[in-house]
């Protein structure tokens, strides 16, 4: 159990209602975006302890970083025909090195740069405009089964050892 157990975060074990887990290596979790969330495909990647960014990863994970967010992307493409994916971290809500990896779509100007911070908060202001909760939770167990595929031919990504905590399909709630 970690450290910060029953503090709050929301990251950490013990977290009053912590996200799905849906990959875990010994540095790392993989989640999809809590509800509400804008696109299907949004998905997150966190170190497992508290972090305040970037500049204090150890060289481990900073070196398992890349890789994940590389077979990340090449997932979410995959699964969503992304144009690109965008990869961003605040690390403001949640006291973990945390980055969002977010698909954008050529069609749909509301995914394009900084307008996808507004239609964030539109979402958030007006959670019937998320993607509904059922098709944001097959998105990312496709996403992840396709990340899972990955590791058969990529031994950087095999390193970093993600694995499924269970066999049981993924929640939609946090």
């Amino acid at each position: 159990m970690s450290a910060h157990s029953g503090t709050g975060c929301m990251f950490c074990e013990g977290a009053s209602a912590p996200p799905t887990i849906l990959l875990q290596s010994p540095r790392w979790n993989l989640y999809r975006h809590a509800d509400p969330t804008p696109i299907a495909g949004w998905m997150m990647v966190a170190t497992r302890h508290h972090d305040t960014g970037l500049d204090v990863m150890c060289p481990q994970e900073s070196a398992e970083l890349g890789v994940i967010l590389r077979a990340m992307s090449i997932a979410v493409r995959a699964v969503t025909g992304a144009e690109r994916v965008y990869a961003l971290t605040y690390n403001e809500a949640v006291q973990h090195l945390h980055l969002h990896a977010i698909p954008r779509f050529a069609a749909d100007a509301r995914t394009k740069s900084w307008a996808l911070a507004d239609f964030y908060r539109a979402v958030q202001a007006s959670p019937e405009l998320a993607v509904p909760a059922d098709v944001a939770t097959d998105t990312a167990e496709s996403i992840v089964q396709h990340l899972l595929s990955q590791v058969q031919t990529d031994p950087l990504l095999e390193r970093v050892g993600f694995a499924r905590l269970s066999t049981a399909p993924i929640s939609s709630t946090p």
